[in-house]
């Protein structure tokens, strides 16, 4: 049986301030951050303001979480001397790391803050322990691994190397290797991943046409780049055997809701591996009722075919809570002017909604025309729901809560709680 002080770090993100108070309350040992202005790999995120975060590292040391600041962004010569300079005020603050895309600047920050604990930025595409080793060489104690790798190279490289080893856990995924990708540079002039602005292109649609123009795909392969968001939650106690140092989940550009969410679904999960207790139901369900793209572990077990991709969808799929079993048109309504027939859509439920909360009906020969319905009771699993529809849906179309009220409630509470004592 393993102690919670056997288990490894889990590190949640936080774009702005709402979403740091998020990440305590929901039990995070550590939080990474960007700060508005200083090489923040999310410039479109809030960030956290130059004179917030000496507050917030001492609000966050007060009850036991590490603050780490991402400078991870690739850094001109022309930036060094500024960069160093940044870094040696997010320092002060208080910072208890810097995590760091770019080598060159990595040996500069160790050269002139020798004590400063630096981690190594995904983005640096660190997949081997050769690569490890150089990083410990420049100064680095902790390395966050390429999301590609699979759990037996991550023990390979666990075994050979002395870093701390950090692991994306949860959230996007990017199609391209970490750190790498220039499709946004070609696709939109300045908007650069590796300066922090990448605009996803990855989550659009494209077409592949042959030389007359036909369109060559399947109509429901319209996102050929589009991935599955990570989640690891049922993989942990492998993961930590591996070598596994942190649990890094992303979502510096989610809202604070999200972040509790997600960070209070795995502290769950860690909780009960460390007493030798099963990962809890609720942990997934909080999961699939959180943005999700649909949840997928392939990479850490060594594949990356279908099983990886969302091709017919970028946004949130949420959690499937039942099917639309019939549809009564409205008394006495009469469409014009183009107006469909509207009604009452009755949906029969395979898992518990609460009310208020967001239904998608999406059809599946369809699905370009979805609506969102709102749950007009809490009620249980084989309860059959009705729900005002502004027009017909067929049977069989699959629900999915979307968004849940009482996930947002809670999130909204626990932040608010500590919002009274900063």
């Amino acid at each position: 049986m393993r102690t919670r002080d056997d288990i490894a770090e889990l590190l949640a993100p936080a774009g702005d301030r709402e979403a740091f108070l998020a990440a305590v309350a929901a039990g995070a040992d550590a939080i990474y951050c960007g700060v508005t202005g200083e090489l923040n790999a999310r410039r479109r995120a809030g960030g956290i303001g130059p004179g917030e975060l000496a507050g917030l590292c001492d609000f966050a040391h007060a009850r036991g979480v590490r603050v780490y600041v991402t400078m991870n962004v690739v850094v001109k010569q022309t930036e060094l001397a500024g960069a160093v300079a940044a870094a040696g005020r997010v320092l002060d603050a208080g910072a208890d790391a810097l995590i760091i895309q770019d080598l060159g600047f990595i040996a500069e920050v160790h050269r002139a803050f020798p004590s400063a604990e630096i981690h190594v930025s995904t983005q640096a595409n660190v997949h081997d322990a050769r690569g490890i080793r150089l990083c410990e060489q420049l100064g680095a104690s902790r390395v966050t691994l390429s999301r590609e790798l699979p759990l037996a190279e991550i023990a390979a490289i666990a075994a050979e190397t002395n870093a701390e080893l950090e692991v994306f856990s949860h959230g996007a995924i990017c199609p391209s290797y970490s750190g790498i990708c220039m499709l946004s540079s070609f696709l939109r002039e300045g908007r650069s991943p590796n300066r922090g602005l990448c605009a996803q292109p990855c989550r659009l649609p494209f077409d592949l046409v042959d030389e007359r123009g036909a369109r060559l795909q399947a109509p429901d392969r319209e996102r050929p780049l589009c991935t599955h968001d990570n989640c690891v939650i049922d993989d942990l106690g492998p993961m930590i055997d591996a070598g596994v140092s942190a649990f890094k989940l992303e979502g510096r550009m989610k809202p604070a809701a999200y972040v509790w969410a997600v960070t209070s679904a795995y502290r769950a999960a860690l909780d009960a591996i460390a007493v030798g207790a099963d990962v809890p139901g609720s942990a997934r369900a909080r999961l699939k009722r959180t943005f999700n793209r649909g949840l997928t572990d392939a990479y850490l077990h060594g594949t990356s075919g279908n099983e990886l991709m969302s091709y017919e969808r970028s946004g949130n799929r949420g959690e499937l809570v039942g099917e639309v079993v019939g549809f009564e048109p409205e008394p006495g309504f009469k469409p014009r002017d183009g107006q469909q027939l509207r009604g009452t859509v009755r949906v029969r439920l395979s898992a518990p909604v609460g009310e208020g909360d967001s239904i998608e009906l999406r059809p599946q020969g369809d699905p370009e025309r979805f609506l969102v319905v709102k749950a007009p009771c809490d009620s249980r699993a084989g309860d059959v729901i009705e729900c005002f529809c502004p027009r017909p849906m067929e049977p069989g179309v699959p629900a999915r809560v979307t968004k849940s009220v009482a996930l947002e409630l809670a999130a909204a509470k626990a932040v608010s709680e500590l919002e009274q004592e900063l």
